[in-house]
């Protein structure tokens, strides 16, 4: 009977170990790099048409190549699609899918088109207001699939994506992906001319709904112009396709590479990840290629310089922390209503955006408190740093001066 109980009280501890094994396993699992991807259009709705091809089955193919070379190569990436298939998914539904899912970085595959069969070129979109016509032109005609639902309006809370009045909503942004959204665009433009050879035509901006309501930094990317002869030959092609999802793969590498140095993960399994330098290495084993992390050079500061440390302080490496409270595509007054009752606020311009900033702190917890102290009026706001006039994340601050 002793023996008995000896060994139930055995079991019992071995199961409770046992538990804790799978359990510690399951956090293990949910902490990895969520990546969705997302093949515009599908089902009902084509995209647009070519002579050859439709859109959403370039979309579909160039993102099941590129989900492809994410899970053989990537074991703390966990790749989640909108769709595998031909089906229909509204706007909203993406955008849950990437939001119940708590993704880290959202990929929205699109193929553009024109009246004019002489476009042809990749680009690639953040959210954002459309500082030119072609881009609300894009911004249009993608959001025009809301149209295809019942009591869109309602659904959509008043969003029309044919009227342009609608799309003053994304002048006062209050973005704090947008940064990781353009540093995400810049790579994937840089490899599309690098390694696919495209024209490029540059990192945009405009009102997509699908990233609006996307919670991490997001892109949506048109791969070329389907109205454009060659290259709609050359997307509807499967080596067209798989030298795009290469270019995206790339730059997703360097962008990872960057992730894990920010979070402290240097020694993750990306690092051991290479470009594919050539053609051939697509579906063979990718060699090896030295990878510089990009930075954004675009950065001018334009107010109250004095205030920022001198270089003095630069040479310890001092931070001054700032609250961003909204990003604007053109420069706003100081007595603008959005700043009302807020005293001494800054801007810097980053990327073609005037961002706006309050506080000047050396102390991470002051920061905290100017933030908490505006939150209710800017719930998006954030906290970013500056030692010298290099601006930085609020985590890489934190990193010099431990």
């Amino acid at each position: 009977m002793k023996h008995s109980k000896m060994h139930l009280h055995f079991l019992k501890h071995t199961f409770i170990i046992i538990a804790l094994f799978f359990s510690c396993a399951s956090i293990a699992q949910d902490a990895r790099f969520i990546v969705v991807l997302d093949a515009g259009h599908g089902g009902h709705d084509p995209g647009a048409m070519g002579d050859i091809a439709r859109e959403k089955d370039i979309n579909l193919a160039v993102v099941l190549n590129l989900g492809a070379m994410l899970e053989r190569n990537f074991k703390d990436v966990k790749v989640i699609y909108t769709r595998k298939t031909d089906v229909y998914l509204t706007l909203q539904e993406r955008a849950d899918i990437v939001n119940n899912n708590h993704a880290d970085l959202f990929i929205c595959i699109h193929t553009n088109a024109s009246k004019s069969s002489a476009a042809y070129g990749a680009e690639t979109f953040t959210l954002g207001l459309a500082k030119s016509k072609a881009n609300l032109d894009v911004a249009m005609r993608e959001n025009s699939v809301i149209l295809l639902e019942e009591d869109y309006r309602t659904k959509y809370k008043g969003f029309d994506p044919a009227s342009v009045e609608s799309y003053i909503m994304f002048e006062f942004m209050q973005d704090k992906y947008i940064d990781k959204s353009v540093e995400f665009s810049s790579n994937i433009q840089k490899q599309f001319v690098s390694y696919s050879h495209r024209s490029d035509r540059g990192v945009r901006q405009a009102g997509f709904w699908v990233l609006h309501r996307s919670a991490c930094p997001s892109v949506l990317i048109e791969l070329g112009f389907i109205s454009n002869p060659a290259e709609e030959r050359y997307l509807n092609s499967e080596n067209g396709q798989t030298e795009m999802a290469s270019a995206i793969y790339n730059a997703f590498i360097m962008y990872k590479r960057n992730h894990d140095k920010m979070s402290g993960r240097q020694n993750a399994s990306v690092s051991t990840h290479d470009l594919i330098v050539n053609k051939a290495d697509t579906s063979k084993e990718i060699v090896s290629t030295k990878v510089e992390t990009t930075e954004s050079k675009n950065t001018t500061i334009l107010n109250d310089v004095d205030s920022y440390p001198n270089k003095a302080n630069e040479a310890n490496q001092v931070p001054i922390f700032k609250v961003q409270l909204l990003a604007s595509s053109g420069k706003l007054n100081n007595k603008s209503p959005k700043f009302k009752g807020l005293k001494n606020v800054d801007y810097f311009v980053e990327d073609g955006l005037y961002k706006y900033t309050i506080g000047k702190e050396t102390a991470y917890k002051e920061i905290l408190k100017v933030r908490d102290k505006i939150a209710t009026k800017f719930p998006q706001s954030f906290v970013i740093a500056f030692v010298g006039d290099k601006k930085m994340t609020a985590k890489e601050a934190l990193m010099l001066i431990k």
